[in-house]
């Protein structure tokens, strides 16, 4: 070994574990000292140090390729230490397949650039940072934005926990973007071309269609979340066990709304089903139900007697929350396991606003294309702070994080970035086709020409007969007096629906249905657009 080479041994054994600003200063010195380039050592230097913080934490200590242990040095090239698996041959370095391959920047700036990313820093900002604090001259926004989605991805990418207990689940949507692409692309029509969309332009055809991106949403009672992109429109029961069966560790029970997906699968795996319509608070204002004031005592006592009846009546009637797969379960029985167990939708629903809050208000927007980059991202975030009781708020804490990304060994390149392509399960034009249809039908019987339909509809095949079926008895009672059918309460329910199938404005009965069911008239993202005077 040459006395330059023990002096820069020397140099690194010294500067290892130095902040950036020292580490530079040191390097300044050595390179002056011996009359060598200041930028070269430099990143020599860098990637040296990387590459034994690498080799600290056992990144890549065995084949990445077979797996094997067996693994022998096999020179050096460009200061990065080859090495070799005697097993299967394969040639790799402490920094294949990692985030820090090829990379150029010193540990002290990926920490600080993924602190940034945690705490929501815009991407200008990032720059400024870089550049005032740690002389990254050159660096520009692309630059940031790569290195953005780079950490971004990796974290998303990491195993989502498994949760247990008591599981919230639910959808929300995130309206189809296609932020930064040059040649929109039109899912709805496919022969026609996508418009851009400027200030609060609403959908067409809602969220059962291709205008929206659909995010499944499971939280436990631990406070633990499994969230995921599913498709464009709407879920499918298979779509669904595929995706979050992995996730989910015995259930004691699942909580949700009316969505058939979930009853579909607790039924399949035998799981006990909460299920809370999304009209529960309307029902029981239209049955007479009132919030108790408990400045009149006496008063507060009679109104809530009076409303225990009213919750028994509907109850017993299944026009409220219930619990299906354990059998004919007693009001009262019921309300002890609903607050035994605290059953309800209350942690789903937080969860859908700490999501719309992130997508559309903290990071402006997405492209849908890289929506479950950021879901998972932000699924990674909430995560870690419920396993440690708060959101990483230390450069301590942002260096574990790291260190966890290293240890999985997750890299995005850039070509990898630019090429990505929307690829969720979308709508097949024929479904499209019948939506709009079905969509027309509706607004006409209804008088609303707002209308779209939901999640909770019960018609996402459109098939009438399984609407009807899913109904209570009481509410296929009033569609057969309404028609001014005989003896129908002599019929099975099988019997009853095809006699009101048989009805020519069948349509009709099921659309006014539909929007006497619903606790809104017209969808949010349309008063949002009235407000916003984007539309008449």
């Amino acid at each position: 070994m040459t006395n330059s080479e023990m002096t820069l041994e020397k140099a690194m054994e010294l500067i290892q574990s130095l902040p950036f600003t020292e580490f530079k200063k040191v390097v300044k010195s050595y390179s002056d000292t011996n009359g060598v380039s200041f930028d070269n050592e430099l990143d020599k230097m860098v990637t040296v140090s990387l590459q034994k913080r690498l080799i600290d934490l056992g990144v890549n200590s065995t084949c990445p390729n077979c797996g094997s242990a067996h693994i022998s040095k096999n020179g050096k090239r460009k200061n990065v230490q080859r090495l070799e698996c005697k097993d299967c041959g394969k040639q790799f370095t402490p920094f294949t397949d990692t985030i820090l391959e090829k990379s150029k920047w010193h540990w002290d700036i990926w920490i600080k650039v993924l602190e940034m990313i945690i705490n929501n820093y815009p991407i200008e900002a990032m720059v400024r940072v870089l550049v005032d604090d740690y002389d990254c001259v050159g660096i520009n926004y692309k630059t940031v934005w790569m290195w953005r989605m780079k950490l971004i991805h990796a974290l998303a990418s990491l195993p989502q926990p498994t949760l247990t207990g008591v599981i919230q689940v639910d959808e929300t949507f995130i309206r189809e973007s296609q932020k930064g692409s040059r040649e929109l692309i039109s899912y709805v029509h496919k022969e026609s071309k996508r418009l851009p969309r400027y200030g609060r332009k609403p959908s067409k055809y809602g969220v059962m269609g291709s205008e929206f991106a659909t995010i499944v949403t499971a939280i436990d009672n631990r406070g633990y979340s499994v969230c995921k992109v599913t498709s464009l429109g709407r879920v499918t029961i298979e779509m669904f066990h595929d995706l979050f069966d992995e996730n989910f560790d015995s259930p004691a029970y699942i909580c949700s709304d009316a969505n058939d997906i979930y009853e579909n699968y607790c039924a399949v795996h035998n799981i006990p089903h909460y299920e809370k319509p999304s009209n529960y608070l309307d029902t029981l204002e239209k049955n007479g139900y009132i919030t108790p004031d408990f400045s009149d005592e006496a008063l507060a006592i009679a109104v809530k007697e009076n409303n225990d009846k009213i919750l028994e009546k509907l109850y017993n009637e299944g026009e409220i929350d219930k619990i299906t797969n354990r059998g004919q379960i007693k009001y009262k029985d019921f309300v002890e396991l609903k607050k035994k167990n605290n059953l309800s939708l209350a942690r789903v629903n937080e969860l859908h606003s700490d999501i719309k809050r992130y997508i559309n208000h903290e990071m402006t927007n997405v492209s849908t294309k890289y929506l479950q980059d950021y879901i998972g991202f932000f699924t990674y975030i909430r995560n870690w702070r419920v396993k440690h009781g708060h959101y990483p708020n230390s450069a301590k804490d942002t260096e574990s994080i790291f260190i966890e990304i290293l240890k999985t060994k997750v890299n995005y390149t850039s070509i990898e970035i630019e090429n990505t392509q929307l690829e969720l399960p979308k709508p097949t034009g024929r479904y499209m086709q019948l939506l709009k249809s079905e969509t027309e039908k509706a607004r006409e019987a209804t008088k609303n020409r707002y209308f779209k339909f939901g999640e909770e509809d019960g018609v996402k095949a459109f098939n009438k007969r399984e609407y009807l079926l899913d109904l209570s008895r009481n509410k296929l009672y009033a569609i057969a007096k309404e028609c001014g059918m005989k003896r129908y309460r002599q019929l099975s329910i099988w019997s009853l629906v095809s006699a009101i199938m048989k009805q020519d404005n069948i349509d009709q009965i099921i659309y006014k249905l539909l929007a006497e069911d619903r606790h809104y008239k017209i969808d949010q993202e349309d008063l949002e657009a009235m407000s916003s005077k984007s539309i008449a």
